[in-house]
């Protein structure tokens, strides 16, 4: 995850109250220490089970649960284990997290364990109700998805009305008294509606706007995806605009997730402008910036399989009903979990074998492994050679 908002303007807001809780003065050290240890934010999908069809959903989630999901029981001995580790954050996902019947019971008994929760959703299912209980419940944050302007959305998720159900949802959700944003996952099909989005979201005063980059899994794939000069573009104008917000005081926290490349990008750019906050954020990229899969982002999918992050279910590290996560996590035995975390060993590739920032970089490797080789070229890198320093 990369934080523009952070990296540009040295400020971010739902970010360090997700991670940290509310009190900022904890964010330097923590920062720090989060960066030393392998202890993950933690995506756990709860359920198969969704009300939409998203043409790129990497659960490639169903109608109705699947047989053999964690059972209310199992969730509990699985949030003691996480509770132990003191992950965090722990992210409730699907399929459609709140079709689950217990989801309440599930992050109150985790939020009350000290964990905080956030929860992934389509924003279809938040009521009124829905969403005093969620606040009631101890979450702290609800991303809603929303993936284009209404036509595209819900041409995109398979939904009637989806685009201004999700809205209707994000806006209880902010009556509630919840944290929120907007997750957005970029494609050749909606990158152009991106300024209409974040206009629509400084409208809405939601603090939060998430842009996932596409990773080919599930029902998605490298045909969906933008070019690299149209991600180039996409970047420059989220630095922009990043910049234009905060020189406004709109307090609008702008990121982006699964391209590691996008750091480096900032990074360079704010060097021509401003070497010492370029300094800065250069900073903040070796301690956060990166793919941390397998280190400090985990998934446990609803049948108790651990993977190195929600994309990457074709690779089972073991299963939490035959081994607690914590264990697994933490005394790994896993080749791919070890190489992960020492992976600027492994690198090659004309670009990510060779550029000079492969140890805040790396490349996003599942994607590499996706277009042929796990630690080869990550495709979405629109760097130059001359930018990485092997021209």
């Amino acid at each position: 995850m990369i934080g523009i908002t952070k990296m540009v303007c040295g400020t971010a807001t739902v970010s360090e109250v997700l991670t940290y809780g509310r009190d900022s003065s904890r964010v330097p050290a923590r920062l720090i220490q989060f960066s030393r240890d392998s202890i993950p934010v933690t995506v756990w999908n709860v359920t198969t089970a969704c009300n939409l069809e998203c043409m790129h959903c990497y659960a490639s989630a169903t109608k109705k649960p699947g047989r053999g999901e964690l059972t209310f029981e199992e969730g509990i001995g699985l949030i003691d284990d996480l509770a132990e580790m003191k992950v965090p954050v722990l992210l409730f996902s699907g399929g459609e997290p709140l079709i689950r019947d217990d989801i309440f019971d599930l992050i109150k008994y985790a939020s009350d364990s000290g964990l905080r929760c956030s929860i992934s959703t389509n924003g279809t299912l938040i009521t009124p109700e829905v969403a005093e209980r969620l606040r009631e419940s101890g979450a702290v944050y609800v991303g809603v998805s929303i993936d284009g302007l209404p036509e595209t959305n819900d041409r995109f998720r398979g939904g009637k009305n989806a685009f201004n159900r999700a809205i209707e949802g994000l806006e209880n959700a902010k009556q509630a008294g919840l944290n929120t944003g907007i997750r957005f996952t970029v494609t050749r099909y909606n990158y152009e509606e991106v300024p209409e989005i974040i206009d629509l979201l400084v409208e809405k005063e939601v603090p939060r706007f998430c842009l996932y980059h596409l990773v080919p899994s599930g029902r998605a794939s490298f045909r969906d995806d933008i070019t690299s000069r149209e991600r180039r573009a996409l970047v420059d104008y989220l630095f922009q605009k990043t910049l234009e917000l905060h020189d406004e005081g709109i307090n609008t926290e702008i990121l982006t997730v699964d391209n590691p490349a996008d750091g480096v990008y900032v990074y360079l750019k704010l060097k021509e402008l401003d070497p010492d906050l370029a300094d800065s954020a250069f900073q903040l990229l070796k301690y956060r910036g990166g793919d941390n899969s397998g280190r400090k982002i985990a998934d446990i999918d609803m049948f108790g399989n651990v993977h190195p992050n929600q994309f990457w279910w074709d690779h089972t590290v073991g299963n939490v009903r035959e081994r607690k996560f914590s264990d697994m996590w933490l005394n790994p035995e896993d080749d791919l979990i070890i190489k992960l975390r020492n992976k600027s060993l492994y690198l090659r590739g004309e670009k990510c074998g060779r550029c000079k920032f492969k140890d805040v970089c790396g490349g996003f490797r599942l994607r590499a492994m996706r277009a042929g080789d796990l630690w080869g070229d990550d495709p979405d890198c629109y760097l130059t050679k001359k930018e990485i320093g092997i021209a």
